[in-house]
């Protein structure tokens, strides 16, 4: 199991749980805004899932979160570490993914390992290309598939975009909603500057709170529940 990261408690990761986060290695993405990617570059280990888990401090925690990095590209390791939290501890598991990979999270979820999924649907998907390095039309198909896999399996889905003002505008934001509409929770998250891996990013914006709450506000008229994420705090509208 390829990780380059454990935080042990983290009150963020998990919506109202304490939870311990764990880094899963790799990704078929580049976003240039990426907090982990140069993270992920430099400090890889190659640690058998048993070994991940016995690293953990779980004292507090009240969940598990895999993140990445993308997670779904070690579906076998994933999929192992999900089973011993499962047996061990049984604890409730989020899987933060970018929503490439159905097949994976569709037989963790068969398998009763994952319940909550977080999918990063990073812009309007025509421009997938310009941000993430890959195809949005993929990723359309692949959002409403995932979708109609939690409803139908009553596994919680949040999709989310961290919105970056010099590459996105609101209608970006009303493509993404009536494509995601079917999820449990739209969260808007402010693009960090400062930490992004890209020079181009580093020199960019970050929108105000102000923004992301009206641009919220939009996403409303098609899902009931939004929350705005920033370094304020949270917001749910």
């Amino acid at each position: 199991m390829k990780i380059f990261g454990i935080i042990d408690l983290s009150t963020l990761d998990y919506p109202k749980r304490c939870s311990s986060v764990v880094f899963m290695s790799g990704c078929n993405m580049r976003c240039g805004y990426c907090h982990n990617y140069l993270q992920m570059k430099r400090n890889t280990y190659n640690i058998p899932p048993c070994q991940v888990y016995k690293r953990i401090d779980l004292t507090f925690s009240e969940a598990i979160v895999v993140s990445g990095g993308e997670p779904t590209l070690q579906p076998q390791a994933l999929t192992e570490f999900c089973r011993i939290v499962k047996r061990e501890e049984n604890l409730p598991i989020k899987l933060d993914t970018n929503g490439s990979n159905v097949d994976t999270v569709k037989r963790l979820i068969e398998e009763d390992l994952i319940d909550y999924l977080a999918v990063d649907v990073k812009c309007a998907f025509d421009k997938y290309w310009d941000i993430a390095q890959y195809h949005g039309s993929k990723i359309e198909a692949n959002v409403k598939k995932l979708i109609k896999i939690c409803k139908r399996e009553n596994v919680f889905i949040e999709c989310r975009t961290t919105y970056i003002p010099e590459k996105m505008d609101k209608r970006d934001i009303y493509t993404i909603v009536k494509t995601v509409k079917g999820c449990n929770l739209y969260a808007l998250q402010q693009f960090d500057s400062e930490h992004s891996w890209k020079e181009e990013y580093r020199k960019m914006r970050e929108p105000t709170l102000e923004e992301l709450v009206e641009l919220g506000r939009l996403a409303r008229e098609y899902i009931p529940n939004v929350a705005v994420r920033s370094k304020e705090g949270i917001v749910y509208l």
